[in-house]
């Protein structure tokens, strides 16, 4: 029995069929000799912890079914397809479960008073056109691209202009793009002048 045992126990991590104990495949936590009989705690798909006992010859029929089983070849993931598999788990629950969803989306740490303004006070505006004038430093980039994405999100939002001071525009388009994933054209002036069509219509 300690051979058969050794050899389940090197199944711990991987799922087995127990037909007789369970009516789908379980993962095996952690495998125990008992006397004539193996222990078996086992995880059910649910992520319940279930535990149930085999005679030797459930044992002995468990390891002849592994031994005529085709050997899988462990695949490593590269750290790139590991990290856009957790972070697509990661969305997915927020989409579900995150009233906050857009700062989930976003690659910022948001501040109380950011979540205040664009959740408490914007989005459940009627008017959804809005001046910012808050503290210099006070993250009013920060409240705008939280406020755009959740307007995207729900279907109500066409189109964006957003009028900053003229020192502020290459700041304000890279922190959107950055930390939003939102690309703004930016219209001055001296762009204006130099095209041949109306830039307005063109981008608008």
């Amino acid at each position: 029995m300690s051979e058969t045992a050794d050899r389940i126990r090197s199944l711990v991590g991987q799922k087995v069929v127990l037909e007789s104990h369970f009516p789908y495949p379980v993962l095996v936590e952690a495998v125990k000799p008992l006397g004539k009989l193996l222990a078996l705690q086992v995880r059910a798909d649910d992520g319940t912890i279930k535990e149930t006992f085999l005679t030797a010859e459930e044992a002995e029929g468990l390891v002849k079914t592994l031994v005529s089983m085709p050997q899988q070849v462990a695949q490593l993931a590269s750290a790139q397809d590991l990290r856009l598999f957790i972070e697509s788990h990661r969305i997915g629950l927020a989409y579900a479960y995150d009233p906050l969803f857009a700062v989930s989306l976003s690659g910022i740490r948001s501040l109380p008073h950011q979540i205040e303004a664009a959740y408490g006070q914007m989005l459940p505006q009627a008017r959804l056109r809005f001046l910012l004038a808050d503290d210099p430093g006070a993250g009013k980039t920060v409240m705008t691209g939280l406020l755009i994405k959740e307007l995207k999100m729900r279907n109500a939002l066409e189109r964006v202009l957003i009028i900053v001071p003229a020192a502020l525009t290459i700041q304000w388009q890279d922190e959107l793009l950055r930390f939003f994933n939102e690309f703004f054209v930016i219209i001055n002036a001296e762009n204006d002048k130099q095209q041949l069509g109306n830039l307005w219509q063109r981008e608008f």
